[in-house]
């Protein structure tokens, strides 16, 4: 139990650096929700080049880990461009770049559960497309997918935990900082994970609930 006690008493720390960690998670999902947007729009796009363009970048950008691409924008962007950026900068960057694939797939699927009826009727009606989109077809596509942009933050929350190899001071980092003085690496590490297990679990129940009530609604 003894060892047990350092933790308890680092407790604030590493929930000063948890900060961080919410920090990159929700500007990271702000940002890809915006840009996910735009490759949603390339995916559905009339021009073959914009369709390609759209498909490339999200099979590029889902297909490596989050540790790759903050090691590559941190430290090859650097070399290659000479802009060295900060820590928290390049997290952010590097998570936004992956994630927006991801937010996009997420808006293409619920897209695709809107009635197809729905733009001949707008048309009828003489709506532009831009009209159409943001007064009929957008608001409802986006009911769908906000469980799944929930979702996608604790994807986003639990992938953060790597941006401490860049610097950047989230709770791991601190934990890992601690751990190495008191040669703890269990016990802070453990305690980490159960601060995670905590969070996640209450943003899943989270998840679930909106998920039924949108479902209700519908």
């Amino acid at each position: 139990m003894n060892s047990w006690l350092p933790i308890l008493n680092y407790l604030p720390a590493m929930l000063y650096g948890l900060r961080y960690t919410f920090l990159i998670a929700l500007i990271t999902l702000a940002c890809s929700m915006v840009f996910g947007g735009v490759i949603v729009s390339l995916l559905r796009s009339r021009s073959p080049v914009g369709r390609s363009i759209g498909f490339l970048y999200v099979q590029i950008f889902r297909s490596l880990s989050p540790y790759v691409y903050v090691l590559l924008v941190y430290f090859a962007l650097a070399g290659v461009t000479g802009w060295k950026m900060d820590p928290l900068t390049a997290a952010i960057i590097s998570l936004t770049l992956l994630n927006t694939a991801y937010v996009a797939e997420i808006y293409r699927s619920a897209l695709l559960t809107i009635d197809g009826g729905q733009w001949e009727a707008a048309a009828a009606m003489g709506m532009t497309t831009w009209k159409t989109n943001s007064v009929i077809i957008w608001p409802q596509a986006l009911r769908t997918a906000i469980p799944l942009l929930l979702n996608q933050f604790i994807v986003i929350l639990k992938d953060s935990a790597i941006v401490g190899v860049i610097g950047v001071k989230d709770i791991v980092y601190v934990a890992n900082a601690q751990a190495a003085i008191t040669y703890k690496q269990f016990e802070y590490l453990t305690a980490v994970g159960l601060i995670f297990i905590v969070i996640v679990f209450a943003l899943s129940r989270l998840s679930m609930s909106l998920e039924r009530r949108l479902a209700w609604r519908r």
